[in-house]
């Protein structure tokens, strides 16, 4: 088995966010990981998203978040 490691981690704040989508959180939260990180999207092969939106139209945020910053197939 090969061996992975999280190098990178990015959130925001907790609460109720009437300001933004769930995927526009999403977004945020992965460029700050990126950033945090210190690597470019091209070299990302896998993201993780976690969230508690129970909206049906963001249904797949780590899928629009990864197409958003340019990781198309990562998520």
């Amino acid at each position: 088995m090969r061996e992975v490691a999280v190098i990178g981690v990015g959130q925001t704040r907790f609460g109720k966010r009437r300001d933004a989508s769930l995927s526009e959180l999403a977004v945020d939260a992965l460029r700050e990981a990126l950033i945090d990180a210190g690597i470019e999207n091209r070299e990302v092969k896998f993201l993780s998203v976690g969230n508690f939106g129970l909206s049906s139209e963001d249904i797949t945020p780590a899928v629009i978040a990864a197409e958003q910053v340019g990781m198309h197939g990562a998520a």
